[in-house]
C-alpha cells in the first residue's frame, strides 16, 4: 500500500509538469502561426488562416489532452475573430459563413477532444488487459513449477522409501537370529523400528499428497480401533499407564478402522515422545449426534506458545523436540483424518499437558 502512494505521488507532479508543457507549446505554436498567417494574409486571404488553426487543433487533439486542446480551441478563435475576420481588431462578425467557421474551432476541439480520450481509454483498458494476462500466466508458470516439483519430492520420496523396505527387513531378519543373548541386539532392534517407522510415514505421506486414499468403510468395533492403535505401540507404551473410557459404552460404527488406528497411533507415539516416563496417557472415546470423537491426553509439558498453527504441517517439529523423528507423523494424521471426512485438533489441557482432538462422521448400529 505504500509503495503504490508513493508510486501515485510520484506520478502526480510529472502528470502536472507534462500538461503545463501542453499548454506552453500549444500557445507557442499558435503564436507563430498567428504571425505567419498575419505576414500572409495580403496573399491567402483570412480563411487561410483558419484552415490553419483548424488543422493545428485537429493535430494538437491526437497528442495532447483535452484542455490544453480546448484552450488552443478558444485562443485560436478568438485571434482569428479580432486578427483576421473583417472588420479587423475587433469582435464583431457580420458573415454567416464566419459565424460557423468560428463555431467549427469549438466543434472541432470537442470532437478531438472526445475521440482522444476514448481512444486513451481504451489503449489503457488494452495495456491493463495485457499487464493482467502477464500476470496470469506467470502465477500459471508458477503453480505449473510448484506442481512439477511436489510430484518429484513425492516420487523421490516413494522410491527411496521403497528401496529401504529391503534392507530393513534384512535387518529384522537377521535381528532374529542373533537371539535374546546379542547385547547388541536391543539396541540394533530399537534403530531398525525408528527407520522403519520413518519409511512408513514418508510411504504414507506420498499416499496422502498424492489423494489415493480411499476410506473402505466397514462396521467395527472402537476396542478394535485402540487395540490396532496400541499393538504397534507396545514398546513405547511400556512407560506410560494407558487409561481408556468410554470405549466400551459405543455400539458398532461404519468406519475405515484401518485409517482411524493409523492416525490415533500416530497421535499416541507424538504423546509416547513428549510424555515423562510413568505418567499416563489417556484415551477417552464419545459419540454424539453422529460424531465420534477421540480425545487423547498426556501429562508432558504440553503444546509451546503459537506451535497449534503449525503442530500438522510436514517436517514441523516443536522447540526442544527429542533427536529422531521427520515431523511426519501428525502431519500424516491429519492427512488421514481429512480423507475420512474428519478433523483433528490440538490443545493445552487446562490441568496441564497436551490434549488431541480426532473427531469423525459416523454410522451407528447397536447390537
Amino acid at each position: 500500500m505504500n509503495t503504490v502512494n508513493a508510486d501515485q505521488k510520484t506520478l502526480r507532479p510529472q502528470v502536472s509538469v507534462d500538461v503545463v508543457s501542453q499548454y506552453s507549446w500549444g500557445l507557442t505554436i499558435l503564436f507563430v502561426l498567428a504571425s505567419t498567417c498575419w505576414v500572409l494574409l495580403p496573399y491567402t486571404g483570412y480563411l487561410f488562416s483558419a484552415l490553419v488553426f483548424l488543422l493545428t487543433i485537429v493535430l494538437a487533439g491526437t497528442r495532447c489532452n483535452r484542455g490544453p486542446v480546448l484552450t488552443m480551441a478558444v485562443v485560436s478563435a478568438l485571434v482569428w475573430n479580432f486578427i483576421f475576420i473583417p472588420p479587423q481588431f475587433t469582435l464583431h462578425i457580420e458573415k454567416p459563413q464566419d459565424i460557423i467557421m468560428f463555431a467549427m474551432f469549438f466543434v472541432v476541439a470537442l470532437s478531438m477532444g472526445h475521440l482522444i480520450t476514448q481512444l486513451r481509454a481504451r489503449e489503457e483498458a488494452l495495456e491493463r488487459h495485457h499487464r493482467e494476462r502477464e500476470q496470469l500466466l506467470a502465477a500459471k508458470h508458477r503453480a505449473e513449477l510448484l506442481a512439477e516439483s511436489e510430484r518429484l519430492h513425492r516420487t523421490l520420496l516413494d522410491s527411496v522409501s521403497h528401496e529401504l523396505k529391503t534392507p530393513i527387513a534384512i535387518i529384522r531378519t537377521a535381528l532374529d537370529g542373533l537371539g535374546e543373548g546379542n547385547p547388541f541386539a536391543a539396541e540394533i532392534d530399537t534403530a531398525n523400528r525408528r527407520l522403519q517407522r520413518i519409511v512408513e510415514n514418508f510411504l504414507e505421506m506420498t499416499r496422502v499428497d498424492s489423494d489415493a486414499l480411499k476410506p473402505h468403510l466397514e462396521w467395527c468395533e472402537i476396542g478394535d480401533v485402540l487395540h490396532a492403535a496400541t499393538t504397534p505401540l507396545q514398546q513405547e507404551l511400556a512407560h506410560h499407564p494407558l487409561v481408556i473410557t468410554g470405549a466400551e459404552d459405543l455400539p458398532l460404527l461404519m468406519l475405515d478402522s484401518r485409517l482411524l488406528a493409523q492416525a490415533l497411533g500416530n497421535v499416541l507415539h507424538n504423546a509416547t515422545i513428549y510424555a515423562p516416563d510413568a505418567t499416563p496417557i489417556e484415551i477417552h472415546a464419545t459419540l454424539e449426534h453422529g460424531m465420534l470423537e477421540i480425545r487423547v491426553r498426556d501429562h508432558g509439558p504440553g503444546l509451546p506458545l503459537g506451535a497449534e498453527d503449525h503442530l500438522f504441517d510436514k517436517f514441523y517439529r516443536a522447540p526442544d523436540s527429542p533427536a529422531g523423528g521427520t515431523g511426519l507423523g501428525l502431519a500424516i494424521s491429519r492427512g488421514l483424518m481429512r480423507a475420512m471426512k474428519g478433523c483433528i485438533e490440538a490443545q493445552n489441557h487446562p490441568e496441564g499437558g497436551a490434549e488431541f482432538r480426532l473427531s469423525l462422521p459416523v454410522k451407528t448400529r447397536h447390537v
